[in-house]
């Protein structure tokens, strides 16, 4: 818990799908995060405390739903 993505994790994320793995993302994602993984062919994210521990996990759901459609269509 707590833990942010930065450019470490997302070249290690980078060379495991370069390698031929579909590469699932989890942990410390926010709508904000989802911007460092643009052009990056991640396979799916999974966004649990993001969307659970929102005030409004209804529309948290929505924003990362939009996000994710905003960046890879």
């Amino acid at each position: 818990a707590g833990e942010t993505w930065g450019e470490k994790d997302l070249n290690k994320v980078k060379k495991l799908i370069d390698m031929g793995f579909r590469v699932s993302v989890t942990g410390g994602l926010s709508t904000d995060t989802l911007q460092l993984f643009e052009g990056v062919d991640v396979f799916t994210f999974i966004a649990g405390r993001g969307i659970t521990e929102a005030d409004d996990p209804a529309a948290a759901a929505r924003a990362f739903k939009d996000e994710i459609k905003r960046i890879w269509g």
